[in-house]
């Protein structure tokens, strides 16, 4: 099994998240994708402060050959210093928390 790391980044005062991961990155096994994982999340952190990222299998035909590194236009990452609209009535949402980047060291 071969992994594709993905990494979103999120406002820090509300449950938007952006629509493109800032990154998607291959490595060939889950292994090097985890090690790789602190370190990704840190540049990550570098854009915007709230980001979220997790390493997931994928069959390794789908990437065999591919160095996949994709990053988003940093002009996309505008959108989260916007303030958020705070006129008018909001509805709540009920959301699955991620797990904070500054706990995925101690994960696995």
């Amino acid at each position: 099994m071969a992994a594709l790391l993905v990494i979103v980044a999120c406002h820090p005062q509300d449950t938007s998240c952006l629509q493109d991961p800032v990154a998607v990155i291959s490595y060939d096994t889950d292994d090097a994708c985890y090690q790789a994982l602190p370190k990704e999340l840190q540049r990550a952190k570098a854009m915007t402060d709230v980001i979220y990222g997790d390493c997931f299998p994928v069959a390794a035909d789908l990437v065999a050959g591919r160095n996949i590194r994709q990053t988003i236009n940093p002009e996309k990452l505008a959108v989260l210093d916007s303030p958020v609209n705070t006129a008018g009535p909001t509805e709540a949402q009920a959301l699955v928390p991620p797990i904070p980047a500054d706990r995925y060291g101690a994960m696995r």
